[in-house]
């Protein structure tokens, strides 16, 4: 953890996110303290020299339209084309219409990471998980499932949930961290997509990165958690603090 930390502080790398636009200013604000730079993008036009600066890719499917389709093909086969990692996340996967629009994602463009809870990534796995929209109900870690999601897609998975898991469909690796209001903050898990992309931007090992945003995110929530007041709106300022307080630490250290 500390070396990705540092290495991100020290090479400030760019991520370029087509966002959910519900959730696009936290991700932004999650990419910057952390010491990455995050940059937004809803043009088409543009997508090849914003992918040429970039150092990673997001797409976030949370706020789609076929209006945005050819904005996701473009900036996903840029980044392809410019060997530039891509980052999924696949919101709501299971809902018919968002189903069928990452499939045909799938077949225009390679992703490197998933990042989704256990209902999205068992979609990949073709197991349905108990869920409704953004969120999973079960509570186990579904191990079995992101391991097949990562062997059917050939993408490392970042699971979240009370126990994450990230799985390459080889090496598996366990997150476990206790921070309820993270769940209670819609766009948690847009955040830590945007992590993953600062992440992956600065290490080939997309095991690691998955592993290592997942427990930044997971201990800054404790973090913050500890300090209280325990609601929901002051606990996001405070969890903005504490993400910026290990990345700095970590440089100082």
């Amino acid at each position: 953890m500390t070396t990705l930390l540092t290495n991100i502080r020290e090479q400030q790398p760019l991520v370029l996110n087509v966002a959910n636009l519900v959730t696009m200013q936290r991700v932004a604000d999650a990419i910057n303290v952390l010491g990455a730079s995050p940059l937004m993008t809803d043009e088409v036009a543009e997508a090849e020299e914003l992918v040429a600066i970039a150092d990673a890719v997001v797409l976030n499917t949370g706020t789609l339209s076929e209006a945005r389709w050819p904005l996701f093909v473009a900036v996903g086969q840029a980044a392809n084309r410019q060997h530039k990692p891509v980052v999924l996340d696949p919101v709501a996967v299971g809902m018919p219409y968002r189903a069928q629009f990452v499939t045909r994602l799938l077949e225009m463009i390679t992703v490197d990471v998933i990042r989704g809870n256990a209902a999205e990534i068992g979609w990949f796995a073709g197991v349905t998980v108990a869920g409704q929209g953004i969120d999973a109900h079960e509570t186990d870690a579904h191990v079995a499932n992101a391991v097949n999601a990562a062997q059917q897609t050939g993408a490392t998975i970042v699971q979240t949930g009370v126990i994450d898991v990230i799985t390459d469909g080889q090496s598996t690796r366990q997150v476990t961290t206790n921070s309820l209001l993270l769940a209670v903050n819609v766009g948690a898990g847009d955040m830590l997509s945007g992590m993953v992309g600062a992440f992956v931007a600065v290490t080939d090992d997309y095991l690691l990165a998955g592993e290592t945003a997942a427990q930044v995110l997971g201990q800054a929530g404790e973090q913050a958690t500890a300090q209280g007041p325990n609601q929901p709106g002051t606990f996001v300022a405070t969890l903005f603090d504490a993400l910026y307080q290990m990345a700095q630490a970590e440089v100082i250290a």
